[in-house]
C-alpha cells in the first residue's frame, strides 16, 4: 500500500503535534514494512521529520514559501488532491488535520484531530481563527474517511461539536519517548542545564508556549507567590516556552509579582534540553485550561518527576492516579497541590513512583500500530 503523509501544521518541530508526527514516522519506518510511505514536508524540515534510518519513507519536499498560511490553506483545498492522484496514493494520512485538511480528496483519508481547545477557552484565538475552528474544521473533519484523536475527552468533542459519528473516531493516545525521557541523575542534569538557562535550583517547571489565557501561566504565577509566602520554600518557577498570543500579559504579571526575581523565562528550549530540564526539577506543574492530551505530563513522569496538573479535559485521563490534580481556575488549589508535593518527602516519593508506573502504560509502538490499523481501515473503506 502506498501511503501519503503530510507534516504541514506541525510547527517545524516546536510543538506537541510535531512530536506526535516525529514519533509516529519513526515507528512507521520500523514496523510498516508492508507499506511504502511518502512524506510531504518543507525542504528545510526533512531532518526534523524524516526518521534516521528512513526505512520505507520517501520525501516529497516543498519550498519554504508554502508556509504562508493563505497559500498553504488554498493548496490543501485545490492542489493536494491532484498530488495524491498523481503520486498514486492508496490513502492519505493527515496527522495535523485540525490545522490542515482538504475538503475533497480523490483517495481515502485518515486524519488526526487533536482537540477543540478553543471551544472551551474563551479568548484563545482571534475572530478569524475561531471562525475556522467553529465552522470550517467541523466540516473538514466530517469529510475525513476516518478520524483519529488522542484522548477520550477529545473524542467527545469531535462527536459533539463536529458531529462525526462515534464509530468513525478512534482514540490513539500519545506516549513519552522512553529512549529520551527516563530517570537519570538529577544533579548531573542540573549541572548541564541550569547555567545555560540561568536557573538556580531547586525549581518548579512548566513547559508550554506562553499563551494567555489558555495555558494559564497567570494563575500559576499567582499561585506560586501564594505558596512562597505561606511556606518560604526556596524554589524558583521556571517557565519554558516561546512567546505566543497574550504573552505580554504573562510577562506583566510576573514582573508585578513579589517573587519576580524567582520567576525564570527561558524562551524556547531545544528538544534536546527538555529531558535535563525535567530531570532537574523538583516538581512539574501543568495548569492548562484545556488539553487534547497533555504530553508533557507523561514526559515528566517518565523522568521520575512528580506532577501536579489541572483536573480538566484530558488531563485526569492521562495522569490517572499518579498526578495531584487541582482546579486550574483556583489559585489556592494550584498552590495547595504544589505545596503538598514540595513540602512532604513521603508525598513526593509516592507521586514519583506512581508517575513512573503510569508513564510506562503508554508507548509509541502501540500508538503507531493502532494508527496504522486505522489508516489501513480507511484505505479498505475507500475501495468499496
Amino acid at each position: 500500500m502506498r501511503i501519503g503523509v503530510t507534516t504541514f501544521g506541525g510547527d517545524g518541530g516546536k510543538s506537541g503535534i510535531s512530536r506526535y508526527i516525529i514519533n509516529l514516522l519513526a515507528e512507521f519506518a520500523r514496523i510498516g514494512g508492508a507499506h511504502e510511505f511518502e512524506v510531504l514536508l518543507y525542504e528545510d524540515e526533512q531532518e526534523i521529520f524524516l526518521p534516521d534510518p528512513p526505512g520505507f519513507m520517501r520525501p516529497l519536499a516543498f519550498p519554504g514559501s508554502f508556509r504562508r498560511p493563505l497559500r498553504n490553506v488554498l493548496w490543501h483545498q485545490t492542489r493536494l488532491g491532484n498530488v495524491c492522484r498523481k503520486r498514486g496514493y492508496d490513502v492519505l494520512f493527515l496527522p495535523a488535520a485540525n490545522r490542515r485538511a482538504p475538503a475533497f480528496c480523490p483517495v481515502p483519508t485518515a486524519g488526526t484531530v487533536h482537540d477543540f481547545s478553543s471551544i472551551h477557552v474563551q479568548g484563545k484565538y482571534d475572530a478569524s481563527r475561531m471562525f475556522y475552528i467553529k465552522k470550517v474544521l467541523p466540516f473538514l473533519a466530517r469529510r475525513l474517511t476516518r478520524v483519529l484523536t488522542v484522548s477520550e475527552s477529545s473524542k467527545q468533542d469531535i462527536v459533539q461539536y463536529a458531529r462525526v459519528p462515534a464509530e468513525r473516531v478512534t482514540v490513539t493516545p500519545l506516549a513519552a519517548d522512553s529512549s529520551v525521557y527516563h530517570p537519570s541523575d538529577p544533579g548531573a542534569a542540573r549541572q548541564r542545564i541550569c547555567a545555560k538557562y540561568k536557573i538556580t535550583p531547586p525549581y518548579v517547571l512548566y513547559t508550554s508556549r506562553l499563551e494567555h489565557p489558555g495555558k494559564n501561566h497567570v494563575a500559576l504565577i499567582q499561585a506560586f507567590a501564594e505558596m512562597k509566602k505561606r511556606t518560604g520554600l526556596p524554589h524558583q518557577l521556571v517557565l519554558v516556552g516561546s512567546d505566543w498570543m497574550g504573552a505580554e500579559d504573562v510577562h506583566r504579571v510576573a514582573e508585578e509579582s513579589p517573587f519576580a526575581s524567582e520567576i525564570i523565562f527561558t524562551g524556547f528550549a531545544a528538544t534536546a534540553d527538555l529531558p535535563d530540564l525535567y530531570l532537574g526539577a523538583d516538581l512539574f506543574v501543568f495548569p492548562s485550561l484545556y488539553e487534547g492530551f497533555g504530553l508533557p505530563v507523561l514526559e515528566a513522569m517518565s523522568c521520575g518527576v512528580p506532577v501536579a496538573c489541572s483536573n480538566v479535559s484530558s488531563l485526569p485521563e492521562v495522569a490517572g492516579d499518579a498526578g495531584v490534580l487541582f482546579d486550574p481556575a483556583d489559585c489556592a488549589s494550584i498552590a495547595a497541590a504544589m505545596e503538598k508535593l514540595l513540602a512532604s518527602k513521603e508525598a513526593w516519593t509516592a507521586a514519583r513512583e506512581k508517575g513512573l508506573a503510569r508513564a510506562a502504560q503508554f508507548n509509541w509502538e502501540a500508538t503507531a500500530r493502532a494508527t496504522l490499523a486505522v489508516i489501513e481501515e480507511a484505505a479498505r473503506e475507500g475501495r468499496k
